[in-house]
């Protein structure tokens, strides 16, 4: 009985160091692997967070992609000094964490692209709210520029990554469903 509770402990330790690593990946790199585009109405800037989230959503699933995504992205907000943008992230970043990971299910291909959708109209939604419809027409060209690099690194990423091998949490499971 002992060696079963220190198993599935260390399985939990195990599953919050990958969630914890996953969380500094993305907000890492959508802090410093990143080029700015024309000024916005926050500073936009092309990052590679989100192929990190699109990662994330594959390995972890639905829940730890969502969780992930919410708290690197709005970290990387405060961090950057976009701390406007911080509570519109954590929502937008995990809702799109969180549809990656079902998707994953689907489609290695698909899901990328539609759960990245979330991103534009979800800032669009919140821009508009806080400074109009200009701006946020504005922004939402930046952000569309921000939706189509990550889409397109986040299924390149996942391929690569399914194609070497490597055990991802939760995989079995995932075998079995596809």
């Amino acid at each position: 009985m002992y060696n079963n509770a220190v198993k599935t402990s260390d399985e939990k330790i195990k599953r919050l160091a990958v969630h914890g690593i996953f969380t500094a990946i993305i907000g890492v790199l959508t802090l410093f692997a990143s080029i700015p585009l024309p000024v916005g109405s926050g500073g936009a800037y092309l990052n590679a967070g989100d192929a990190a989230i699109f990662v994330s959503a594959f390995v972890l699933g639905p829940f730890g992609g969502a969780v992930t995504a919410a708290v690197g992205s709005a970290l990387a907000d405060v961090l950057h000094g976009a701390v406007v943008y911080a509570p519109a992230t954590l929502v937008i970043k995990g809702l799109m964490g969180f549809l990656a990971g079902l998707l994953f299910k689907k489609s290695k291909y698909l899901a990328p692209p539609v759960s990245g959708l979330v991103m534009p109209a979800g800032y669009f939604v919140y821009e508009l709210i806080l400074y109009g419809m200009g701006t946020a027409l504005y922004g939402l060209w930046t952000n569309a520029i921000q939706y189509a690099f990550g889409a397109v690194a986040g299924i390149l990423t996942v391929l690569a990554l399914s194609r070497t091998g490597i055990t991802l949490i939760d995989k079995k499971k995932r075998q079995d469903k596809e």
